[in-house]
């Protein structure tokens, strides 16, 4: 039976180095019951270009769209580890106000060496309201 050729393990150590990837997340957090959506880097190098896309308008209790803040249209720059929080609303008064319980979020970012990058997410808000704390 012949040998099979082993393959040089340079190929192999090269891959398991860490590299310096940006990782973009949106998330809905909800702290002492007030809606927060938060933008985050969860990885280890900066993002560039940062947009966000909601696929359904989401209005603030002053009746402006949330979709349009220029954190989600405009963000040129987010550090690793950053997070930014904005604050929606109580989720009572999300509720109240009959805002999007569902929400799909498209992101779109850029790395340092320019590689354009993508994410969608899903959020359910309804699952929040299941909580055991006083909202």
């Amino acid at each position: 039976m012949a040998r099979q050729p082993v393959a040089s393990p340079a190929p192999l150590l090269a891959a398991a180095q860490p590299r310096a990837d940006s990782d973009v997340i949106f998330d809905v957090e909800i702290e002492r019951g007030m809606l927060h959506f938060v933008l985050a880097n969860i990885g280890t190098a900066p993002a560039h270009a940062v947009r966000v896309k909601l696929d359904k308008a989401v209005r603030d209790p002053a009746g402006q769209r949330v979709n349009d803040n220029p954190l989600y249209s405009s963000l040129e720059f987010l550090a690793p580890g950053r997070r930014v929080r904005l604050l929606i609303d109580s989720l009572i008064g999300y509720i109240e106000r009959r805002q999007p319980m569902k929400l799909a979020v498209k992101l779109q970012w850029s790395g340092d060496d320019g590689q354009v990058l993508q994410r969608s997410i899903t959020h359910d808000l309804s699952a929040w309201t299941q909580l055991r704390e006083p909202l």
